[in-house]
């Protein structure tokens, strides 16, 4: 309880902290269903102010009767010969600003009534401050809110009714009540000139005036109930003040209503009270209710008064919707009344207040899809069902499955069929291993006479070709370490006639090499001819020199002969001497006619020295090819046993590809009639949209949201057709049912 006008603070956890004895200025503001505000002053000196830290609470009083419970928002510091500090401050009801409802919520609808709802957005805070305590509404709207502070989605709740409401606190208690209660319709004051009115001011607001209004009633879209039915096809009503102020026209929707006769007789109601401008009186009174303390000199927002004014011609009964005292000390008071509630009426016409309710509320129309299907099904022909969702769809509540697991039935068995001559496509071959075979020995004795032997011959036509590599290179290495020499000796001169009558080709290719022959004596030959003689030629760069019995060591070359009659004399004396021949590596073609040579070799002798030496021979990795053309072989075997030992081991067969032939002759099959059941499966798989859904081995109720088709924005694809497969481990029968809870707006239908 205060002392007086004092107030009181106290921290943001209800600690008290202190009484502020040198407040004064202490005024407040009471708002009909709005938030309302307190101010007070202390000095700058004051050590009080230290508490008066914004967000702390504040108790305000007006003598000794509690106004409310307000928080500090923030200070005005003034100096002058003085200073003082002015706070500002606002309901506790502002502390709901403080949490928000993030992203996307909906609530309400037809069974979730509005005390629930209330309680939703309460729920919300980070530090349970409010909780409900009496709500007079059952109504059953649907809401929606995204990213809006709790205060907000509260004050939203209430605007789509048609009934007068009013939000009350309790803040004496904690946890603090909130309630949403009907306002009282009875007289409780009186504001009467010459007794507690000073004056008055009246101001005329026509900005919500309606005069044609569209009422609406269940239903979204296409669908929603209208009045055309009983109001000669026409949506709309008129007011009577249309001569007067003209056509302005407003829609009112109240989904409660599911019969037009009471659609229109409510519309009309509300279209009486939206037909007169909106009137304001800004009353100066004097606040009686301090002297006499009478309740019906009280006065406070939300209550019903009587204004008398003869001198203005003024008596009307309406409601105060606001209050506000300056100064609690002082008896001056000023109270704002209305002609009627500005709260369905303003809402329905001011746009701004629509723009906020479309934010803030809205509805549509909740489907229930329930769907069965039954087939049969095996692993590689699975049960394939298809849904649509229509683009309409606001949000999917529910997509529930269940799948139960049936015996394969069929209808009936046997039908009937004529013969005939049936050849089946080719078949596929294939290889067959047979399983291991037992071992086993046997000896076997030719029959046969020991006189007897057996011949066979066996031929070949086809050269058989065997290749031999090798890839290792072989060295091999041949040593002498003693000299060697050889001496060729011969006394006797030595004469050689060789006469040849067919012409001769002789290719000699001859390697670089270097020769040389000792060669004594002095030896004179003189001899005169004349006779055809072939002339041999050498090469050009070839070194010729005669040995000293006439004879020539010339190496591997090519000779070209030309053919010259020729007399002449030779005379040779040749010394003692020696010649070395070098002739380079080249080839010799020679081609000579029919002759014959004559050569005498005087004797002489050879000798020839090697010293001591080694060859080494490498032979590089290499291969041998043989070919062994086409031949026979005969062989011939003596009488003799065989004697075998077969070990275990397996056969393999191939099976080539081949055609069957089946002959069936004309028949017929009676054909019987009835319910045939075989297998049964004893699991299933499922895919939605070609996503698998994880199975805990309950298929009574699985939830296949998270598995649809999303979009590129991340959602449930809309307006196209969504694919379930369900797939067995062995032939079966399918029985599914799936359940669509959907929210929807009615767009697109035809009024038939």
């Amino acid at each position: 309880m205060g002392n007086a006008n004092i107030p009181q603070v106290y921290t943001q956890n209800m600690e008290r902290l202190a009484l502020l004895d040198k407040a004064t200025a202490i005024g407040y503001t009471q708002i009909f269903n709005g938030i309302w505000t307190a101010g007070f002053t202390l000095p700058a000196d004051d050590p009080k102010n230290e508490y008066c830290q914004p967000f702390n609470y504040v108790e305000i009083y007006d003598e000794k009767r509690r106004i409310e419970l307000f928080r500090i928002k923030g200070e005005d510091l003034t100096r002058s010969t003085s200073g003082f500090k002015t706070y500002k401050c606002e309901h506790v009801i502002a502390t709901l600003i403080d949490d928000p409802l993030f992203m996307f919520h909906q609530i309400g609808n037809i069974g979730v009534f509005t005390r629930e709802v209330i309680n939703y957005v309460l729920n919300a805070q980070t530090s349970p401050r409010w909780v409900l305590g009496r709500c007079d509404f059952t109504h059953q709207f649907l809401y929606k809110w995204e990213s809006v502070n709790l205060l907000a989605a509260l004050f939203s709740i209430p605007r789509p009714f048609a009934d007068k409401w009013h939000f009350t606190y309790d803040t004496t208690v904690y946890p603090w009540v909130i309630n949403l209660v009907r306002p009282e319709t009875e007289i409780s004051c009186e504001l009467r000139r010459k007794k507690n009115m000073q004056g008055v001011t009246r101001h005329t607001d026509v900005t919500n005036l309606v005069t044609r209004l569209y009422p609406l009633g269940y239903g979204e879209g296409d669908n929603q109930l209208t009045i055309k039915g009983v109001n000669g096809g026409v949506p709309y009503i008129d007011a009577t003040t249309i001569p007067q102020y003209g056509i302005k026209a407003a829609i009112w929707t109240d989904r409660r209503f599911e019969d037009e006769k009471s659609l229109l007789a409510t519309g009309q109601s509300i279209l009486d009270e939206l037909s007169v401008p909106y009137v304001t009186y800004s009353v100066d009174s004097i606040d009686l209710f301090k002297r006499t303390k009478q309740d019906f000199d009280k006065f406070e927002e939300g209550r019903l008064v009587r204004v008398i004014d003869r001198h203005d011609n003024i008596d009307i009964d309406t409601r105060i919707v606001e209050i506000s005292k300056p100064d609690v000390t002082k008896a001056d008071i000023n109270i704002v009344i209305a002609n009627k509630d500005r709260n369905v009426a303003g809402s329905i016409v001011a746009l701004q207040d629509r723009a906020r309710i479309n934010d803030t509320y809205s509805q549509g129309s909740e489907t229930l899809i329930p769907m069965n299907f039954t087939d049969n099904a095996e692993p590689a022909f699975p049960a394939v069902f298809e849904f649509f969702l229509p683009g309409s769809m606001v949000n999917i509540n529910e997509a529930r499955l269940r799948v139960q697991l049936l015996p394969f039935r069929a209808f009936s068995r046997a039908v009937r069929g004529g013969g005939g001559f049936t050849q089946t496509s080719t078949s596929g071959g294939g290889v067959s291993t047979s399983t291991a075979a037992g071992g086993a020995t046997t000896q076997t004795t030719t029959q046969q006479a020991t006189q007897t032997q057996t011949t066979s011959t066996t031929s070949t036509q086809t050269p058989t070709t065997s290749t031999i590599s090798t890839q290792t290179p072989t060295t091999s290495t041949i040593s002498t370490q003693t000299p060697t020499t050889s001496t060729t000796n011969t006394e006797t001169p030595t004469t050689s006639t060789t006469s040849t009558e067919t012409p001769t080709t002789s290719f000699d290719e001859a390697r670089l090499e270097t020769t040389t022959v000792d060669a004594g004596g002095l030896e004179t030959s003189t001899q005169d001819n004349t006779r055809d003689v072939w002339q041999l030629g050498i090469s050009a760069g070839s070194e010729m020199v005669s040995s000293p019995v006439g004879g020539i060591n010339v190496p591997s070359h090519w000779h070209a002969l030309s053919q010259h009659t020729h007399t002449h004399t030779h005379f040779v004396q040749i010394g003692p001497h020696s010649h070395r021949v070098t002739i380079p590596r080249h080839q010799h073609s020679v081609t000579i006619p029919g002759h014959s040579h004559f050569v005498t070799i005087w004797g002489h002798s050879h000798s020839v020295t090697i010293d001591g030496h080694s060859h080494t021979v490498t032979i590089n990795g290499h291969s041998h090819t043989v070919t062994i053309d086409g031949h026979s072989h005969t062989v011939t075997i003596p009488e003799h046993g065989h004697s075998v030992t077969i070990p275990n081991h397996d056969h393999l067969v191939v099976i080539p590809d081949h055609y069957h032939v089946t002959t069936i002759p004309d028949h017929t099959h009676e054909l019987e009639f009835g319910i045939f059941t075989g297998t049964r499966a004893t699991a299933v798989s499922i895919r939605v949209d070609g996503n698998i859904v994880p199975l805990t081995g309950n298929l009574n109720d699985i939830n296949i949201i998270p598995f649809l088709r999303r979009d590129s924005g991340g959602r449930i694809a809309r307006d196209t057709w969504h694919t379930l497969e369900l797939i067995p481990n062995t032939l079966t029968r399918i029985s599914a049912s799936l359940f669509l809870n959907i929210f929807t707006n009615s767009r697109g239908g035809a009024n038939l």
